[in-house]
């Protein structure tokens, strides 16, 4: 087995955030090992670079690292998110433990990828528009279009939306 090299800055940015990384990434993908390989590959492509990048902005090249990984991987495979939510606490990480949080990924399903991707980015990741356009490979503004969008159909199908989303 090969020694980790990596920075130990770095490492306890990885530490630290793998799971994040690892919800940000099953939330783009829908799929437990295609979430786990974008993360490694994003892992080690920054690793490999982190001497250039300035360590106050770790978390948020992670970020970026894994939701370009997670996107092209859709984009290459032309699938659809599957509308099934993690079968067993394991998958689910934590973060669909409340029947609220459920129902409201559930709606979110039901949207288009790119609307999908545009509402995770933006809060899960809390990521700007600016960063969710360079990702998606649109404008800032096809991103607010988007996420308008995406809101305006998930408001018609629950007032949950309106109260918890309404940035």
């Amino acid at each position: 087995m090969a020694a980790w090299g990596a920075d130990a800055r770095y490492t306890r940015l990885v530490v630290r955030h793998e799971k994040t990384l690892l919800r940000l990434a099953l939330l783009l993908t829908r799929n437990r090992e295609d979430a786990e390989d974008v993360v490694q590959d994003a892992l080690l492509s920054v690793a490999n670079s982190w001497s250039a990048t300035n360590p106050t902005h770790g978390l948020a090249y992670l970020k970026r690292s894994v939701a370009n990984r997670a996107i092209d991987l859709s984009r290459r495979r032309r699938e659809t998110a599957s509308a099934e939510l993690p079968e067993t606490a394991e998958d689910d990480l934590g973060f669909l433990r409340h029947e609220s949080d459920q129902a409201f990924f559930a709606l979110v399903t039901t949207l288009p990828p790119r609307q999908q991707h545009t509402l995770v980015l933006r809060y899960y990741a809390d990521l700007d528009d600016r960063e969710i356009a360079k990702i998606l490979g649109v404008s800032p503004g096809t991103v607010r279009s988007q996420a308008t969008h995406a809101l305006a159909k998930l408001r018609t199908s629950t007032p949950l939306v309106s109260e918890r989303y309404a940035r």
